[in-house]
This record gives structure tokens, sequence and C-alpha cells, in this order.
């Protein structure tokens, strides 16, 4: 499996070293305890988020696939800036990872961290498809967020260190 530094613009980079972190943070779960994954229409869905609330949404009511993962990938966490609440994000991201593993033998998806300054983190994910994007390259654009990306590489991939 190719492994890759995460992406992360100077607000995110400021809380991390603000809270003696650093990435990746180990998910203390069990299997158990794995968000439960979906597969409709070759997207990966987190199951409590598309099927109680969300099946009337369709794949044509977003630009692409990749927009339809993310609007129903998404999920809000508090953060208040305190160190508490940004390791509980960071962990969510953790376990997403975790529990995209399995689904990543033939398909790579990328997880996105954004903690706002309305007391916000949103943790999103979703498969990385060749011309579909779901944000800009540049996350020092984000002026008013702290972002930090990273990949769930396919295990079909060799295995290296990417920078």
């Amino acid at each position: 499996m190719c492994v890759k530094q995460p992406k992360m613009n100077n607000r995110m980079s400021a809380l991390l070293q603000r809270a003696g972190l650093r990435w990746p943070l180990v998910a203390r779960v069990t299997p158990e305890q794995l968000p439960a994954l979906d597969i409709f229409e070759d997207c990966a869905l987190l199951k409590n988020h598309w099927a109680p609330n969300n099946q009337h949404v369709k794949i044509a009511d977003c630009f692409d696939k990749t927009g339809f993962e993310c609007f129903i990938n998404h999920v809000h966490l508090p953060f208040d800036g305190r160190n508490e609440p940004l390791i509980s994000c960071l962990e969510y991201a953790a376990t997403l990872q975790e529990a995209l593993m399995p689904l990543a033998t033939d398909r790579q998806f990328r997880v996105i961290i954004s903690l706002s300054e309305d007391d916000d983190c949103a943790v999103r994910f979703h498969q990385i498809r060749i011309g579909e994007h779901s944000m800009s390259e540049d996350l020092e654009g984000f002026k008013s967020e702290a972002i930090l990306v990273f990949d769930v590489p396919s295990s079909r991939q060799p295995l290296s260190l990417a920078t």
C-alpha cells in the first residue's frame, strides 16, 4: 500500500502543533464500533447517513459521484478550539480510515477534516475518481478553515512512502 503524507494548510498545522499532536492518530475503537458502510451505484456511503434520511437524494442531484459521496458522507462534530474536541475530530477521521480500509482493495478514498471558526468540525470522505474533484488543491485558499486531507489508498498499490 502506498502511504502518503497528509496535506494540511497552515491553520491546521498550527492547531496540531499547539496541541502537541501529529497525524496520523490511531483509532481506538473495536471493529464493532466502526461506522457501517454501504455501496450504492459504485458509491461508498455511511449507512447511518444514507439509509434513514437521504435515500431521496440522487446522484443526478449532485455534480457527480464524488459530490454525491461528499454530501452523504459528512459528519459534523463540535469544535471550540480546545484540544479535546480537536482530538475527537481527528479520532473520528482515523476511525473512518479504519472502516474504509476493507473497501480499499480496488478503490482509493480521500478523507477531509475541516475546522471552521464557527465551532464546527466537518469530516467527510469520497472515492478518488479521475476527472472528479471535491475541493480546491490550494488548501491555503481556505482562509477561515483549518484543513487536513489524507488518502486511504488502494491496497493493490505497491508499498512505498510518497511525499
